[in-house]
This record gives C-alpha cells, sequence and structure tokens, in this order.
C-alpha cells in the first residue's frame, strides 16, 4: 500500500513538475580547456542520475568478483562442517543400537577429544565403557567435565550410572549426591532408588518417597513396599529384646496390624526369650483376622506358644471344612504341638498338610515326630523322601 502511494506521488510530481521544466529548461555549459559543452538541466540530471547508477553497478559486481574466494573457501568449510555433523549422527545412532565400537570409531574419526562437543563426549565415554576402555572413558568425562558447570552435571550422572552398572552403587552414590539436588527428575531418582536398593538401604527410599513419588520414579504401593522391607530388616538385625521393642513403640497403627512386620517382630520377642509379649500379640492380631501370611510365620516358630495355639485350634473346630485345606493353619497347628510335645496331634496336622502340598519341610518335620514317637522305620521313608525331594528341586534348578 505503501509502494502504491509513493508511486502516486512521483507521478504526481511528475505531471506537474514536468511541463514546468520543459518550459523552462536552462542550460548546463561544461569547459574542458578549448572544449564547451552545453546541454540543457534536464539532460545533464539524467547523466549524472544515470552515471550514478553505472558506477553502483560496476561496484557490485567487483565486490562478488573480489569475494568468490572467500566464498568458496566459506563453501568448504560448511561442507566439512556438514559432514562432520553427518558422521556425528550416525555414530549416536550406532550407539543407540548398540554398535559401541563403530560409534566411538566415529566420534574419534570426527575430532579429538579436547575439540568434541559435550554430547559427543558423553555419548563416547559410554560406548568406551561398553568395550572395556576405562581410560577412554575416565579421559573423555574429565573432558567434559571441565566444560562448565551443566556439562560437570551430565557427567556426573554418567559416572553414576555407569558405577551403578558394575555394581558399584556406593560410588553411584557419592557422584549423585555430588550434585546437591541441581538436578530433579524422574531419571535421578531412580538412579538414587536403584542404588539403594542395591546397597539394600530401603530406609532412605522411605525417606525420600514422598519426592519420588512426586516426580512418578515410585508409586505409593512401591513406597510402602519399601517400608515394610526396611522395618523387616531392621527388625532381623536387631540384637536385643530392648532393640525390638523400640521398633515395635515407633510403628504405626497400620503397621501393627501388618502381618509381615509383626510376624517378625513376634519371632524376635520369641528368639530373646519373651513368650508372653508374643502371645498377647500374636492374639491380639488375629483377633481382628486370621491372616494366611501371619498364620505361616507361625509355622517358623521355635518355641511353644499354648494360647495360641488353643486360638488356632478353636478357630479350625468353627472353619472344620476349610481348616481341612488350609496349608498355613495345618502347618502353624502342627508346629506348635510339636513345639508342646503334643506328637500325635502333630503328627496328624502335618500329614493333612503333605496331603495338600507335599514339602521337604513336611517330610522332615514328620520323620523328626516319627523318631520321637520311636517309629524309626517309618522316619526312615520320610526322611528318604525329603531327602530324594531335595535333589530333585537341585535337578529341575540345574536344568532351568
Amino acid at each position: 500500500m505503501i509502494k502504491i502511494l509513493i508511486l502516486i506521488l512521483f507521478t504526481s510530481v511528475a505531471v506537474f513538475v514536468g511541463p514546468m521544466l520543459a518550459d523552462t529548461q536552462g542550460f548546463v555549459h561544461i569547459v574542458f580547456g578549448d572544449r564547451i559543452i552545453e546541454t540543457s538541466v534536464n539532460t545533464a540530471i539524467v547523466i549524472y542520475v544515470l552515471s550514478i547508477l553505472l558506477l553502483f553497478i560496476l561496484y557490485v559486481l567487483l565486490k562478488k568478483i573480489l569475494n568468490i574466494p572467500s566464498r568458496i573457501r566459506d563453501g568448504f568449510k560448511n561442507r566439512a562442517f556438514n559432514k562432520k555433523l553427518s558422521a556425528q549422527d550416525e555414530a549416536y545412532i550406532d550407539f543407540s543400537q548398540g554398535q559401541f565400537e563403530q560409534s566411538l570409531g566415529l566420534l574419534k574419526h570426527t575430532s579429538p577429544l579436547k575439540k568434541m562437543s559435550e554430547k559427543s563426549l558423553l555419548v563416547a565415554a559410554q560406548a568406551a565403557f561398553a568395550i572395556e576402555q576405562y581410560d577412554f572413558t575416565r579421559a573423555a568425562l574429565d573432558e567434559a567435565q571441565s566444560r562448565g558447570r551443566q556439562a560437570k552435571l551430565a557427567a556426573d550422572i554418567v559416572r553414576a550410572k555407569l558405577n551403578l552398572d558394575i555394581g558399584n552403587a556406593k560410588a553411584a552414590l557419592e557422584y549423585l549426591d555430588d550434585m546437591k539436588g541441581a538436578i530433579k527428575n524422574k531419571y535421578i531418582s531412580q538412579l538414587y532408588i536403584n542404588s539403594y536398593l542395591a546397597t539394600e538401604d530401603y530406609k532412605k527410599i522411605y525417606d525420600n518417597s514422598k519426592e519420588f513419588i512426586k516426580l512418578k520414579a515410585l508409586t505409593k504401593e512401591d513406597a510402602r513396599n519399601y517400608y515394610i522391607r526396611y522395618l523387616q530388616k531392621e527388625v532381623k538385625e536387631a540384637d536385643s529384646t530392648e532393640k525390638v521393642e523400640q521398633i515395635y513403640k515407633e510403628l504405626s497403627r497400620e503397621d501393627k496390624r501388618n502381618s509381615k512386620i509383626m510376624g517378625a517382630i513376634i519371632y524376635k520377642y520369641l528368639k530373646f526369650g519373651n513368650p508372653d509379649k508374643a502371645q498377647t500379640l500374636a492374639l491380639d492380631l488375629m483377633k481382628e483376622e486370621v491372616d494366611p501370611v501371619f498364620v505361616d510365620s507361625i509355622a517358623s516358630w521355635e518355641v511353644a506358644v499354648p494360647e495360641v495355639l488353643i486360638f488356632l485350634k478353636k478357630y479350625a473346630s468353627k472353619n472344620i471344612i476349610s481348616a481341612q485345606v488350609n496349608l498355613p493353619l495345618l502347618k502353624a497347628m502342627g508346629n506348635l504341638e510339636f513345639r508342646a510335645g503334643l506328637m500325635p496331634d502333630a503328627l496328624d496336622d502335618y500329614k493333612k498338610a503333605l496331603a495338600i502340598e507335599p514339602g521337604t519341610d513336611i517330610y522332615i518335620r514328620i520323620g523328626t515326630i516319627l523318631t520321637n514317637l520311636e517309629k524309626v522305620k517309618e522316619a526312615t521313608d520320610f526322611f528318604r523322601k525329603a531327602n530324594a525331594l531335595i535333589y530333585e528341586d537341585k535337578a529341575l534348578a540345574l536344568k532351568k
């Protein structure tokens, strides 16, 4: 629109000014020694404008001619640069396909270590690590680390990942901690989780579970499971009744109703010679619900707890049909009867359990009971079956 207005303006000027100049053209005299050039003002202006235009065209042409060598040189540079980029892209593709040796070779060919980009250094380090060129891995990561803060953080992440891959979780955690929380995302959280799992530090997972859940590296259910594993580990490593009592006091109400946690704590109370506390906790837990998980843990008790046995027998009598096929219940009653010296009752319950699912532990326990009942021949037969089952399990494990 503006161009049209300018054209209209110049046309208008030409229409009005042109005739005026035509009537009063005026003259121009140019003297060169003995020569005189005489022309009109209009012609002189036209010649001047055409001269300027011609000089400008000559200037542009001359500039283009003089710039030809630099343009050729820039063209070769661009071609080499594009070729280098193409080789790097191919190296990245090879790396993603697991062709680590080929990827590393291409990256080394495109440029020396000192001139590689940060991305190329990180890829080259991982490719070299995969083909066990550890010195080059270290050199590449050191070079990347010297390129600034962001490159250092990236190098620390790669070091953490590589250390975790070879089972050195402690070193991985050192590199992750060295970042001081500068980067928080799902990938970093998963590196932390895997490192904690490798060191069996379930408490750290639980302590940081809110952040891990927020970053979608962990579900609430997984966080809960890791917390239970942490408690089980704490209980397992407890070396006194006082330590077990301390753990129990710190449990939440929900934890005190958890069969896995309470099964481990009650077992420890029995081990440290506090059957009264174990009995109270077991009965309180089962009055709300007879959980098969907890009942199964009773089968491993090494002490007789009479009140618990009475409770289980009452439960079995009220549920006669289901009790006949309740393997954890039969094994739990059999174990408590065995510990209390009630051998015939124990034998009866273990034989019922054997009919449901034959197992090495049941064969051995029946053999032990028969031995106590001085039925050595029968006992030997059950021990033989247990031994055969053990060898069968080993043979099947080898075949797998």
